[in-house]
């Protein structure tokens, strides 16, 4: 059975690790550089840096379990969406450890945050997904998000075209 619950203040280290395991796994192939690769893995999943984000008000981390952590929720409440006048629940990370795909789980943390958006009171969930990730398009078009704007992620060596995708969730 799987169980999703806020994660603590005291697990930015078993955040990290699973950030790091899956992100590899997941994005990898996606960069150019392998030494920018690590640079992104290394800044994004420093205990530092998600400590830092726990002790945000409006971050929060989830983790997702079965009989052992399976994959991590990272959301913001209340983040306008760029360039725009809309606000709403940011959907910054949903990622499933390594093989874990294609069980529901994916599915069970989404439909985990749209509900935790409604009680947050949130009139809009929003994401951002990389337009080479075609799967994980797919799966947010099937839980009805919509193609909002287009914006570019640059780093030293390369761009990549991400999509803003979002979903009215108010009831």
């Amino acid at each position: 059975m799987l169980t999703i619950r806020e994660a603590t203040i005291k697990e930015p280290q078993q955040l990290s690790q699973m950030l790091e395991e899956s992100y590899r796994f997941h994005f990898s192939y996606l960069w150019k550089d392998k030494d920018e690769l690590e640079e992104y893995i290394a800044e994004e999943s420093s205990p530092e840096s998600i400590a830092n984000s726990l002790n945000t008000p409006n971050h929060k981390w989830f983790i997702a379990e079965t009989n052992r952590p399976i994959g991590f929720i990272k959301i913001v409440v209340n983040k306008t969406i760029p360039d725009s006048e809309l606000t709403g629940l940011y959907l910054h990370k949903l990622y499933l450890l390594p093989h874990l795909t294609g069980q529901n789980y994916g599915q069970k943390m989404f439909d985990h945050v749209e509900k935790l958006g409604q009680e947050q009171g949130q009139k809009w969930l929003w994401l951002e997904v990389l337009e080479s990730n075609k799967q994980a398009k797919k799966f947010y078009e099937k839980n009805e998000m919509k193609w909002y704007r287009d914006i570019i992620f640059t780093s030293t060596k390369q761009q990549s075209t991400l999509h803003i995708m979002i979903k009215e969730i108010s009831r």
